[in-house]
C-alpha cells in the first residue's frame, strides 16, 4: 500500500494542488479558522455536522498499477443550513474528477430495475404520455429507467457524463448524450428534441453541482404542465437510521422536504406531490412542476409537518446524530477485529461507494476483511480506494477453498434480494451489517 497521500485541504508544497483544479473554490482556506461553507440552496452560512474525516473518491477503484500511486484524499464532512434546513458535503470535489471513470451500472439489482422503471409507468399513467410525448432522463447511467418507456412508445433521451454506462446504453439502443445535464444542454435538447415533457433525475439530483445551472435549465426545458420527478436518499431516514456509509463525494446534498421546496420556489416551481420509499434504505420521489400546474398534495403538508414533529432540523438532533455515528463506527469495528483475533476469516459482499465509506471511516484493510465480492463487471478486478481490498466477482465465495466466515454486507440496502441467493448457493457464513 503507497504510503504517499495528497489531501485536498493542503494548499502549499508539492502535495497542494490548487483548490480550483480540485473543487470548487472556497471549502478551505490557509490559516487555522475554516473557511465559512455556504448553503448550496439559499447561501446562508452552514454550520458543520458529523465529519467521517479525509477520505479518497469511494466509486473510483483502483487498478493494480496504481495501488503504487499517491491517491488524493478529500474531506468528507457533512453541514447543515440554519435557513432553509439543507444538509450537504463541506467540499465539493470537481466533477470531472468524479465522473471520469465511473464504474457504475443501475441495472445490476432486480431491486433497483424495478424501482426505477416504475417511474415511466406511473408519468406515463399520471400525465396520459403517448408516442408524441418527449421525456428526458438526466444521469441516465445505462438507461434502466428509460427502458420503462419503451411498452408506452414514448419518445426518450438520457444525459450523463460517465463514459462506460453510456456506452452500454448506447450499444443497447437507448439514445444517450455523453454530457453533464446544465442550462447548454437544456437548449441543445429543445433544439433537437422539442420541450420535455417528462424530466426525471433519480438517485443522481443530490449529486449535481452546479445545481443552479441544471435548475435552469430544467425549468427552461419543461413543457407546460410538465413534470420534474426526482428519487433522494431522504435525510429524515438516513439520519434515524444511522446509514452514514450514505455519504460519498458525489452525494453533495441530503435531501429532505423543507429545502427541496425552498429550491423548487426559487425557480418559479412547486413540489405537488412526494412518496417515500424503501429503496436506498429510506427514499423519496418528488413531483414538481412549473408554479399553479398541479394542486399541491396533502403528503407533501403532512411529510413537512412530520420532519418538524422529528426536530428533523435542530442543532441537538445533529449532535445526536454525531455522536451515535461515532458508536456505530466502535462497534462495526470491535465486532470485525474480534472475529478475525479469533481466526475466523472476513469478506465483504458488495462493493459501493458507501463500502469505501465504511471501510476508510471505520480503518477497515485487508488485514481484516480479505476481499470484497462483486456482480458489477467494471469493479472486478479493482481494489477499493484507501484500504485497498481487492474486490473479485462473486463466484469466487462459492468457489473459495476456505470459506468465509462472515461477511460484511455493504450493499446492505438490498439484503432482501442478496442474501436468499447467497444461502440458495451455499454461503453459511455470518451476514454482519455495518
Amino acid at each position: 500500500m503507497s504510503t504517499e497521500t495528497i489531501n485536498a485541504n493542503n494548499t502549499s508544497g508539492a502535495a497542494g494542488i490548487g483548490r480550483r483544479s480540485l473543487g470548487i473554490p472556497g471549502r478551505a482556506q490557509r490559516g487555522e479558522r475554516p473557511a465559512q461553507v455556504k448553503c448550496q440552496i439559499c447561501g446562508t452560512v452552514t454550520v458543520p455536522g458529523v465529519d467521517l474525516g479525509n477520505q479518497p473518491i469511494g466509486d473510483l477503484v483502483l487498478s493494480r498499477a496504481q495501488l503504487n500511486q499517491p491517491e488524493t484524499y478529500y474531506p468528507l464532512k457533512l453541514q447543515h443550513c440554519p435557513e432553509c434546513g439543507l444538509t450537504q458535503l463541506s467540499y465539493i470535489v470537481n466533477p470531472k474528477i468524479v465522473y471520469k471513470h465511473f464504474p457504475f451500472v443501475s441495472g445490476t439489482t432486480q431491486t433497483a430495475t424495478r424501482h426505477l422503471q416504475s417511474l415511466p409507468k406511473q408519468l406515463v399513467e399520471m400525465m396520459k404520455l403517448d408516442k408524441e410525448s418527449f421525456a428526458l432522463d438526466i444521469g441516465s447511467n445505462d438507461g434502466t429507467l428509460l427502458k420503462g418507456y419503451l411498452p408506452y412508445g414514448v419518445k426518450f433521451l438520457g444525459v450523463d457524463p460517465s463514459g462506460d454506462p453510456v456506452r452500454i446504453a448506447n450499444e443497447q439502443g437507448i439514445e444517450t448524450l455523453h454530457a453533464f445535464f446544465n442550462e447548454e444542454t437544456g437548449d441543445y435538447v429543445e433544439a433537437h428534441y422539442g420541450k420535455a415533457d417528462a424530466i426525471t433525475a433519480c438517485g443522481v439530483f443530490g449529486h449535481i453541482a452546479d445545481l443552479t445551472s441544471v435548475m435552469k435549465g430544467v425549468k427552461r426545458l419543461l413543457a407546460e404542465h410538465g413534470v420534474f420527478a426526482t428519487d433522494s436518499q431522504y435525510w429524515l431516514d438516513t439520519m434515524q437510521r444511522l446509514h452514514y456509509d450514505n455519504m460519498f463525494h458525489q452525494h453533495l446534498r441530503y435531501y429532505s422536504m423543507k429545502p427541496l421546496i425552498h429550491l423548487h420556489r426559487q425557480y418559479g416551481m412547486d413540489v405537488f406531490d412526494v412518496e417515500r420509499s424503501e429503496v436506498y434504505g429510506g427514499s423519496i420521489r418528488v413531483f414538481s412542476c412549473h408554479t399553479g400546474d398541479y394542486p399541491i398534495s396533502d403528503r407533501v403538508h403532512q411529510l413537512v409537518a412530520l420532519e418538524e414533529r422529528e426536530n428533523l432540523y435542530e442543532e441537538a438532533t445533529n449532535r445526536e446524530f454525531m455522536l451515535k455515528v461515532e458508536e456505530r463506527k466502535r462497534k462495526l469495528f470491535n465486532s470485525v477485529y474480534s472475529l478475525a483475533s479469533n481466526g475466523k476469516k472476513l469478506i465483504g459482499i458488495g462493493a459501493p461507494a458507501k463500502a469505501s465509506t465504511i471501510c476508510n471511516y471505520c480503518r477497515l484493510g485487508p488485514d481484516l476483511v480479505e476481499y470484497i465480492t462483486e456482480v458489477n463487471p467494471l469493479r472486478m478486478g479493482r481494489f477499493l480506494p484507501g484500504v485497498h481490498i481487492p474486490i473479485i466477482s462473486e463466484d469466487y465465495m462459492f468457489e473459495d477453498l476456505r470459506p468465509a466466515d462472515a461477511g460484511i454486507l455493504f450493499a446492505w440496502n438490498y439484503y432482501d434480494e442478496v442474501v436468499p441467493k447467497l444461502r440458495a448457493r451455499g454461503f453459511k457464513g455470518e451476514i454482519l451489517l455495518p
